[in-house]
């Protein structure tokens, strides 16, 4: 969401994301990110009420290119891993999902959610996107 809506940290994620794709890093993500991020998108604009409905079109297009851009791994085949992390470390499936993503590919979990990184640190290397963001803030 931070690369597509102006909200608290997206210029430095976005910087961050730039910088690690000219490296030649390759970006993965799971298939549900899709529809939480249009949820995400749904709640800037009828809840958080920060949106209009031009800007939400633009991001969703945005949106859309970058997770085709992506590589996509598949909840089906991260689910019992997910399902134990959720189950142990007390955090939604969504978030576990996250996690077994990373382990599976050895990975850094790079994430703007602050309960997401702290959960995850003992299974992998997570790096928030920027520390001084608070989850109410997201």
């Amino acid at each position: 969401m931070k690369l597509v809506t102006d909200e608290p940290g997206s210029r430095k994620a976005r910087k961050t994301i730039k910088r690690y794709l000219e490296d030649g890093y390759s970006l993965y993500t799971v298939d549900m990110a899709l529809a939480e991020s249009l949820n995400a998108i749904w709640k800037h604009i009828r809840i958080h009420k920060d949106l209009e409905m031009e800007e939400a079109k633009s991001a969703i297009q945005d949106l859309t290119k970058i997770y085709d851009s992506m590589n996509i791994l598949e909840t089906r085949e991260l689910s019992n891993e997910a399902a134990e992390i959720a189950l142990t470390k007390d955090i939604t499936v969504y978030d576990s999902l996250y996690i077994a993503a990373a382990m599976k590919l050895k990975a850094i979990l790079y994430t703007a959610d602050k309960k997401l990184c702290e959960a995850s640190r003992e299974l992998v290397t997570s790096k928030l996107l920027d520390p001084h963001i608070h989850n109410s803030e997201l």
